[in-house]
C-alpha cells in the first residue's frame, strides 16, 4: 500500500559531525536489569540513559555499521523468518518477553518479571502495562496486551498461515502445540479462519488471565523454558495490523507497514545498500536504554573497500580480512597497529552442510555428486582430512586455529549438573577429550595417519566407482557475484581441497550467485554444499541437532539445505512415489539412526545429565558419519568505535544486534582497551 513517508536522511558525512553523550553500558558498569538464574523472580532496573563510560572517551551519538551484501534481509517478519540476517534488522524494531545483557544473562523486556512452578513445568510471565504499537513514523497504533501473544503464538502454529516455520520450539515444548500444528497442517486453507480462540480451544498449553499476564505450561518439565521463550517464535503480534494486512500480506509485510514495539523505528531503506534506524519516540525503555540518534546499516559487497570507508569515518568498525591485519600487524609503525581487536567468537557454529539431492541448473539430478556425497567413506575423508587452517585464516590470520570447530554445536548452550560444558561430552564421545587447542594443527586431524587417510581415501573410491561415479568428484561452491573478498575466501578453501584430498578426488567449483543465496542457489538445489552457521535459539542441544533430522517440518536444515527429507519423505518421479535409490539407503539408514538417538534424548525429561550423555552421544553418530561437517567458529580482528563486549552477548534468541547500551568511543578503541575489556568479561562471566 502507499503511505506518505517523508525521509529523515542524510549524507554519510556529517554522522562524522555528531558528537555527545549516547549512554552506553561499560563492561565494567551494570548492563541492565537485574535477571535470576533460578526462573523465580525477575524485575527490570531503572537504569539512566546515560550509562558510565569505563574509558573516558567521547561517545558517538551516531553509528555507521555493515553487513555484507550477501546477508541482505529477505523477510521483515519477526515471526515468520528464522533468517539471523533478517533478526539482526527486526530485534531493532521488535520485542519478546525477555532480552539478555552483555554478559548473556536474562534480562526484562516486555516482561517485566517471571517465575515458575517447582518442576518447572508452569511458567507465568507478567507483562508491562505502558508497551505501545507504533507505526513506520513512530505514531501510536494500539496497546500491547497479553492477547498480542495470544495472536502471535497462534500465527506460528497455524501451518497455513505460517507455511510451516520456526514452529519447533513451542511444538517441543508446550502443551498441544504440535496437535494443534498437525491439526492446522489437515485443514489447509479452512485453517486460514481460526484464530487465538480456537487454538485455546483445542488445549495448547497458553492463557492469559488478564491483559498483563502469560502463562505456558510445558509437556514435561522444562527449567530452561525462559531461554526458549526468548526466541520469535513467542513473540506479540497485533490483530488488528492482521486483519488490516491480510495474511498475505502480514506474511510478506515491509518495513512501511509493519507496527512495532521495539527501540527503533526505521528511517530509510534502500535495498542492498542502507538501512538507517532512529528512536521509536514511543519506547516503552526510554529512560532505561541508551540508544544512538541514528544507527545506520551499510551494506558491503566487496570487502577490500571496508578500509577505505573506516578510513573515511564512513564506517565506525570493520572486520579486518587477510591482508588488511597483515598489512597493518607487520608494521609497528602503522597507524593502526596498537588498535587491532580481537573479537569474541559470535554465537554461531558454521558447518559446510552437503546436498544430498544436488540438480544441475537445467533442474535435472547431478548423480555423479549425489551417489558420492550419499557414500560415508567419501564423507569421513571430509572431516578427518581437510585441513581448513589457511581458510580460517582469511578470518582470523594472527589466530588462525581459534576458528577451528570440530563440533556442530556451539560451545556455551548448556552445562550439566556437574558444570561440564555439553560440547565437551561431545569430545569424550569422540575420543577427541585428550586433545587441547594448540595454535599447529587441527584437532579432529591431528591423529589421522597420512597412510589412514589414504586407505580411507582409496575405500571411497572404490565403492563409488563400482556405481559408476567418476572422479574427481565436482563440488558446485557457489559465492555472491562481484565481491573480490568472497572469491579470495573460496580460492583459498579451493587450495584447501585440492592440498588436503586432492584433485584426482574433488575438485572444487566456485560458481556466482547475483543477490539472495537462498532464492538462486538453495532453492533449486545447485550447491553441492553451503558453510552455513547455526546459532543457539534457546539452552538445549535439541535446538541444534534437531534441525538434521528427518520426518520433522521444522528440522531446518534437513528440509531446507540437505534435501534429506525430500530423499526420505518426498521421493517422486515423475508423480509417482519412489524409494530411495539402492546407493542411498545407507546414508537414509544413517540418518535414521541419528533420528532416532536424538529423538532417545529429546524423550529424557527428568535427568539433565542423562539427556545431555545422550544428545552428545546421538551427536557423535552424526559427526562419525560426518552427516554435516563443521567448519568453523567466526572469531575475527576488527578497528572499531564499539566496545564488543558492551554489546548484547545473547547465546540464545535474536536480539544480539539490538543497538541499546553500546559503549563508544570517538577515537578507536585500542588494542590494550580490548585486552581489558575481554578480561573484565571473563572474569564476571566466570566468577
Amino acid at each position: 500500500m502507499n503511505i506518505n513517508y517523508e525521509s529523515h536522511a542524510i549524507s554519510r558525512r556529517s554522522f562524522l559531525k555528531a558528537s555527545g553523550v549516547v549512554g552506553a553500558a561499560g563492561i565494567l558498569a551494570a548492563c541492565g536489569g537485574s535477571s535470576n538464574s533460578t526462573g523465580s523472580s525477575t524485575a527490570a532496573s531503572s537504569g539512566a540513559t546515560s550509562a558510565p563510560n569505563t574509558t573516558g572517551a567521547t561517545p558517538l551519538k551516531e553509528y555507521i555499521s555493515w553487513e555484507s551484501a550477501n546477508r541482505e534481509l529477505e523477510s521483515w517478519n519477526m515471526l515468520y523468518s528464522q533468517n539471523s540476517a533478517d533478526s539482526n534488522v527486526t530485534c531493532n524494531m521488535w520485542e519478546g518477553l525477555i532480552t539478555f545483557d552483555c554478559y548473556g544473562k536474562a534480562q526484562p523486556s516486555v516482561a517485566k518479571s517471571w517465575e515458575h512452578n517447582d518442576d518447572s513445568s508452569v511458567w507465568t510471565f507478567h507483562l508491562r502495562d505502558d508497551v505501545d504499537w507504533v507505526d513506520v513514523n513512530g505514531e501510536v497504533k494500539a496497546h500491547l496486551t497479553s492477547k498480542d501473544f495470544l495472536v502471535g503464538l497462534e500465527w506460528v502454529l497455524n501451518a497455513y498461515k505460517n507455511e510451516a516455520n520456526n514452529t519447533s520450539m513451542p511444538n517441543d515444548t508446550l502443551v498441544g502445540a504440535e496437535d494443534y500444528y498437525n491439526m492446522t497442517k489437515d485443514k489447509e486453507d479452512a485453517a486460514a479462519d481460526l484464530t487465538y480462540e480456537d487454538m485455546l480451544a483445542a488445549g495448547v498449553g497458553v492463557e492469559a488471565p488478564d491483559d498483563y499476564t502469560l502463562v505456558f505450561t510445558c509437556k514435561d518439565p522444562c527449567p530452561y523454558f525462559d531461554t526458549v521463550a526468548a526466541y520469535t517464535s513467542f513473540y506479540p503480534a497485533s490483530e488488528d495490523l492482521i486483519n488490516e494486512l491480510g495474511i498475505e500480506g502480514f506474511r510478506a509485510c515491509d518495513y512501511t507497514n509493519m507496527w512495532y514495539n521495539g527501540p527503533y523505528i526505521v528511517e530509510e531503506y534502500i535495498q542492498q545498500n542502507t538501512k538507517s534506524y532512529i528512536p521509536n519516540p514511543n519506547y516503552w525503555g526510554a529512560d532505561e536504554y541508551a540508544r544512538f540518534d541514528r544507527f545506520t546499516v551499510t551494506m558491503i559487497s566487496d570487502g577490500t573497500i571496508t578500509f577505505q570507508l573506516y578510513q573515511n569515518r564512513e564506517l565506525d568498525e570493520m572486520d579486518c580480512g587477510e591482508s588488511t591485519l597483515t598489512t597493518i600487524q607487520s608494521d609497528p609503525s602503522n597507524e593502526y597497529n596498537q588498535q587491532l581487536c580481537e573479537k569474541r567468537p559470535k554465537k554461531f557454529s558454521y558447518q559446510m552442510h552437503l546436498n544430498y539431492q544436488k540438480r544441475n541448473e537445467d533442474g535435472s539430478l547431478d548423480d555423479n555428486w549425489n551417489k558420492a556425497i550419499a557414500n560415508t567413506a567419501f564423507r569421513q575423508c571430509w572431516y578427518k582430512g581437510l585441513d581448513l587452517t589457511a581458510w580460517f585464516a582469511r578470518t582470523n590470520k594472527i589466530n588462525p586455529l581459534k576458528c577451528e570447530n570440530d563440533y556442530y554445536t556451539m560451545p556455551g548452550v548448556c552445562y550439566n549438573t556437574q558444570g561440564q560444558e555439553y560440547t565437551t561430552l561431545v569430545a569424550k564421545e569422540m575420543g577427541f577429550d585428550s586433545e587441547k587447542y594448540d595454535g599447529q594443527t587441527m584437532i579432529r586431524t591431528r591423529n589421522v595417519s597420512a597412510d589412514d587417510f589414504k586407505a580411507l581415501k582409496q575405500q571411497a573410491m572404490d565403492e563409488l566407482s563400482a556405481i559408476g561415479v567418476t572422479f574427481p568428484v565436482h563440488a558446485a561452491y557457489y559465492i555472491l557475484a562481484g565481491s573480490s573478498t568472497a572469491l579470495d575466501t573460496a580460492t583459498v578453501l579451493k587450495q584447501c581441497f585440492t592440498n588436503s584430498l586432492g584433485d584426482d578426488f574433488v575438485v572444487l567449483d566456485i560458481n556466482t550467485y547475483v543477490s539472495s543465496q537462498n532464492k538462486e542457489v538453495v532453492t533449486p538445489q545447485l550447491q553441492s554444499f553451503v558453510t552455513n552457521g547455526w546459532g543457539a535459539d534457546f539452552g538445549d542441544p535439541v535446538n541444534f541437532l534437531g534441525q538434521e533430522i528427518l520426518h520433522d517440518d521444522n528440522a531446518y536444515y534437513s528440509v531446507n539445505y540437505s534435501n534429506i527429507a525430500k530423499i526420505v519423505d518426498n521421493v517422486k518421479d515423475d508423480e509417482k512415489w519412489t524409494a530411495p535409490a539402492d546407493w542411498q539407503k545407507d546414508l537414509v539408514d544413517c540418518y535414521e539412526e541419528f533420528t532416532d538417538l536424538v529423538e532417545t534424548a529429546k524423550a529424557i525429561v527428568d535427568d539433565i545429565d542423562a539427556r545431555y550423555a545422550a544428545f552428545a552421544k546421538a551427536e557423535a553418530y552424526m559427526l562419525d558419519k560426518v552427516l554435516v561437517c563443521p567448519a568453523e567458529f567466526d572469531v575475527s580482528w576488527c578497528l572499531t568505535h564499539a566496545n564488543e563486549y558492551s554489546k548484547i552477548n545473547a547465546m540464545y534468541g535474536p536480539c544480539n544486534y539490538k543497538a541499546v547500551n553500546w559503549e563508544t568511543s570517538e577515537e578507536a578503541y585500542t588494542t590494550e582497551q580490548y585486552e581489558a575489556f575481554a578480561a573484565a568479561f571473563d572474569a564476571t562471566t566466570k566468577a
